[in-house]
């Protein structure tokens, strides 16, 4: 069993079925903060594609912090927005209070 692929299970990605049959290349993780991540496993390293970037590791430390600083970016980018959402909903419910 490759390296990477224990790594990937172990955090959580999915395999994706493959059409021959053969043991799956492709890992799939979605997350509500950060979408999809789609790892593919290639000889010597792991292929990682996330919001339409595509990463080559071949070392565990690198693809590690790689995933962890995704996914504190995607959870800020999110956090602006509910911010967002949650000032408007709390305006429009000021302004129906009858004075």
């Amino acid at each position: 069993m490759s390296m990477y692929r224990k790594y990937l299970l172990k955090n959580n990605f999915w395999p994706q079925s493959s059409n021959n049959g053969s043991e799956p290349n492709c890992y799939v993780k979605h997350e509500i903060h950060t979408g999809g991540i789609y790892a593919y496993i290639q000889h010597r390293g792991v292929k990682i594609i996330a919001n339409n970037e595509t990463q080559f590791f071949n070392n565990f430390k690198m693809l590690d912090e790689y995933l962890d600083e995704l996914s504190v970016k995607m959870r800020n980018e999110t956090s602006d927005l509910m911010k967002i959402i949650n000032r408007r909903t709390t305006s429009n419910m000021l302004r129906q209070i009858p004075l």
